[in-house]
């Protein structure tokens, strides 16, 4: 009831703003010095975002382009070469108060909003509302408060959603590749702390994504069956990671595949990264680290829901030699989503076999003598 209040109040306000001091779009610069982007949702679409990045900082080289990220995603980047600087973001009023302080003097010259929650648009109005880029279906109640509204583009891979916005801002050149270089002392770091197997052709397996769409995650089994056919015909190391809400699959999986590793929850954000440009390959689902695959060009499968195909989230860059294996649609398309819990066991082993195999050709491991 109070959030709801506040969010009227907020609403209410910002209307009587906008009336006064409309949202009209200005003159924009060709040559723009400062480019404020906020993206503010979670590591995969943080990651999405960087090839939208990348396009501006194509179109506007000579540009500073300042992001500001959600503070426990900064990360993402704080590794990414086009960024100039990183500010925190968090729900509290402090931080927008920082921001607009920040602001106050050095306007910039384009504001853009790209994966946001609604409540940043008010922040961003307020910091320059002649030059205010975003998506109608990121805005919630507050797309009014947008001098340049763009529409949702037509079905397609989920960068598009950055590209468009990017593009009404002026970028060029396709933002289809996302962004992730660990720094050496991380490289360096991951190296020394797994110099036994690190040097080894080593499979990494991510456990799953988050419980709150654990319908993408592939079951126990699955891994457990896999893991197992890898281990007998490849000389490769299996690793295991995840966070702290993978750690009862993990667990499990250890339990039932003598000899593979254990990281979930022993690695950050970070050192999983750096781990992924040291890697044979990943398999993983719908998670984070499967795009954190794509950005540090480590080779991966894909295995993927067909309720979020590989049109839409598979990779789109394929130098790495990517594969994808995707749960076919069923007849029945309408399901909710709580029916789609279990469907991911239907995927074929021997699909997700053809494609460990061509993965591992390409990177030159051969199939152990003994098989």
């Amino acid at each position: 009831m109070w959030k709801r209040f506040i969010q009227f109040i907020t609403e209410s306000t910002f209307q009587v703003f906008a009336a006064v001091f409309p949202p009209t779009p200005g003159d924009l610069p060709k040559d723009p010095k400062l480019i404020l982007i906020f993206s503010t949702t979670g590591i995969g679409d943080a990651l999405f975002d960087t090839a939208a990045v990348r396009s501006l900082k194509v179109a506007y080289p000579q540009a500073r382009i300042v992001v500001c990220a959600h503070r426990k995603r900064s990360t993402v980047f704080q590794h990414d070469p086009d960024v100039d600087e990183v500010l925190p973001y968090g729900k509290s009023p402090l931080y927008a108060f920082q921001l607009l302080r920040r602001f106050r003097r050095i306007r910039p010259d384009l504001v853009i909003l790209l994966n946001i929650n609604p409540e940043v648009v008010p922040i961003a109005y307020c910091i320059n509302h002649h030059a205010l880029f975003g998506g109608s279906w990121r805005c919630g109640n507050y797309g009014f408060l947008l001098s340049h509204q763009v529409p949702l583009p037509e079905e397609g891979h989920i960068l598009r959603l950055g590209a468009v916005i990017a593009s009404a801002a002026g970028a060029s050149g396709d933002a289809d590749r996302m962004v992730y270089q660990p720094n050496g002392s991380e490289t360096a770091s991951i190296r020394e702390r797994f110099s036994e197997w690190i040097d080894e052709p080593f499979v990494i397996f991510q456990t799953g994504g988050g419980r709150s769409r654990a319908w993408r995650d592939w079951p126990v089994d699955s891994y457990i069956r896999n893991i197992h056919w890898l281990q007998k015909r490849y000389p490769v190391r299996i690793i295991l990671t995840g966070g702290w809400d993978n750690e009862e699959v993990a667990g499990k999986i250890e339990s039932a595949c003598p000899g593979v590793i254990n990281l979930c929850s022993k690695t950050t954000l970070e050192e999983t990264a750096a781990l992924l440009t040291q890697a044979t390959m990943l398999v993983s689902t719908d998670t984070g680290v499967l795009f954190m695959a794509y950005a540090t060009g480590c080779p991966a499968l894909a295995i993927l829901h067909h309720a979020s195909p590989g049109a839409l989230i598979g990779p789109k860059n394929p130098t790495p030699g990517h594969e994808v294996v995707e749960l076919p649609k069923p007849e029945k398309t309408d399901q909710p989503m709580g029916q789609l819990h279990g469907e991911m066991e239907r995927i074929r082993d021997e699909d997700v076999h053809a494609a460990i195999e061509r993965i591992l050709e390409r990177r030159g491991v051969k199939i152990s003598e003994s098989v």
